[in-house]
């Protein structure tokens, strides 16, 4: 059974958490500027839209990550560990982050593309936030600090 929620934890981390990584990241591009500005009577570029279905869909689906991996160190005896607990909130953070700034602000920037360079760097440093806390918890992962032997 561990083997199980174990390859479901890595796969839906590359799947879902992989996918809003790389929409997240390229949203700003189409979402911004005179292209997108072509599109704003049309709901947006359409890879900005795409983009956006892709981050919202795939950020709701993501939750399967931390619950088999909350499953699996429960089962493992591990969930009181340094580097899990320090996943967690990580990936707590993440979620917050995605949730209540970046899928609100990639739906007004559809409703609205902003053709200033400011809009564009916000939505890029959200992103790159998310990327970053993301690169965190993989680093947990495979150091492990904390991890009884």
């Amino acid at each position: 059974m561990n083997y199980f929620f174990l390859i479901i934890h890595v796969a839906s981390a590359i799947l879902f958490i992989g996918g809003v990584t790389v929409s997240t990241s390229l949203f700003p591009r189409y979402a911004t500027g005179a292209d997108a500005a072509a599109f704003a009577e049309k709901g947006g570029h359409p890879a900005a839209v795409a983009m956006h279905r892709i981050t919202y869909v795939y950020g709701r689906l993501a939750i399967i990550t931390p619950v088999a991996g909350l499953l699996l160190a429960v089962m493992l005896g591990r969930l009181m560990e340094l580097w899990v607990l320090l996943s967690i909130a990580l990936v707590a953070a993440g979620s917050v982050l995605l949730v209540v700034q970046i899928i609100p602000m990639q739906r007004e920037m559809l409703k609205n593309p902003p053709v200033d360079g400011k809009a564009r760097g916000r939505a890029m440093g959200y992103a790159g936030m998310l990327n970053v806390i993301w690169l965190a918890v993989l680093v947990l992962m495979f150091l492990k600090p904390g991890a009884s032997a």
